[in-house]
């Protein structure tokens, strides 16, 4: 038997066992994947109209008939969309979410929450956890995909979505912000400012925001003829007490610091209290930056100077493209939003 392609030249189809049309075979004569074939069938609202028409018509045409059986299993959790994070205290995640939650449950979706942890094996023990439930989409806040979860991510055929750090590398889509570029505009702030020692304190982060962060760190201070060898990484949970204690540290190291950035609010807000104690007068003897931007820089005192990242935004922006790529709406497969430097009176005397 002989079908045509949509341009009307006949294909071969070749079937197994029981000779019936598939439906790969259906996907593969339309144009589109398996999955937005099988949802066309089950959910059609969630499909655009012109696409759905060509499905139907093609089911038409080949004389596809669904299996009932496998189509009741199939979507047991078609509306499900897994979303996973190392840690849902990582910053800007509870933000994130609550704005995909927004624009995705207008559209009958779900939301499954999962931590991975910041260890890459169980990151793959987490995936496969997920592949079980035969979700409708992935998204990934600032994760790492180790070698195993990419492997096993690249053969489903769901969209994958990557929030946090722009990855230039992902597997799918990436929305989120340049942290490189974030530390350049705090940097070019202090220097402007005068400040000449310069310090940075690194949170645990995955491992393309971390390059971005070094890397914005380190191009800066260079082209200001600074030396970009102050730099302090923990592998500590990021909280107001580690930045305490890790600050006591770093001033008996460099008791020359006149400025420090952090790469989150918690650990910045933890470096002002042990100043506090100590008697350091921010800004007079050290200013005080971070990157984030949430409430709690606002509230410490003195207010935090810091990078703001728009994650409401973000997770607005990153729902729609996620809606656009279940419905395979071409799409551009990185969508960078910009941050915004705040001055506040951790860092002007």
């Amino acid at each position: 038997m002989q079908i045509s392609d949509s341009d009307g030249s006949p294909k071969e189809k070749r079937r197994k066992g029981t000779g019936k049309i598939t439906l790969n075979e259906v996907a593969e004569f339309v144009g589109v994947s398996a999955m937005t074939v099988s949802r066309a069938l089950r959910m059609p609202e969630k499909v655009n109209p012109d696409l759905r028409n060509r499905i139907d018509a093609a089911v038409s045409q080949l004389g596809y008939v669904p299996n009932l059986q496998a189509r009741n299993l199939a979507s047991v959790h078609s509306d499900l969309i897994l979303v996973v994070a190392p840690t849902f205290s990582s910053p800007g995640f509870l933000t994130v979410s609550e704005s995909l939650q927004t624009v995705l449950s207008k559209r009958g979706y779900t939301m499954m929450f999962m931590e991975s942890g910041h260890d890459g094996q169980s990151e793959q023990k987490t995936f496969e956890k997920i592949l079980a439930y035969n979700p409708a989409a992935i998204i990934q806040f600032n994760i790492d995909t180790v070698e195993g979860c990419t492997q096993l991510l690249a053969n489903v055929d769901v969209p994958i979505l990557e929030i946090g750090a722009l990855n230039p590398n992902s597997i799918g889509m990436s929305v989120g912000v340049d942290y490189g570029k974030a530390i350049n505009k705090i940097i070019t702030h202090m220097a402007n400012a005068s400040l000449k020692n310069i310090a940075l304190l690194c949170t645990p982060a995955n491992n393309t925001m971390f390059r971005q962060v070094l890397s914005g760190w380190n191009t800066s201070m260079l082209a200001l003829n600074r030396s970009p060898h102050r730099v302090v990484t923990t592998h500590l949970p990021s909280t107001i007490t580690t930045g305490v204690n890790t600050f006591r540290d770093m001033m008996i190291t460099w008791d020359d610091l006149d400025a420090l950035i952090c790469t989150s609010d918690e650990m910045a807000c933890g470096c002002m209290l042990a100043c506090h104690s100590a008697g350091i007068k921010i800004p007079n003897t050290v200013s005080i930056a971070s990157l984030g931007g949430g409430a709690l820089s606002m509230v410490c005192s003195p207010s935090l100077t810091t990078v703001e990242f728009p994650w409401s935004e973000i997770g607005i922006k990153a729902g729609k493209a996620l809606l656009d790529l279940l419905n395979d709406v071409p799409g551009e497969k990185f969508i960078e939003i910009p941050s915004t430097l705040k001055v506040r009176a951790s860092t002007t005397h």
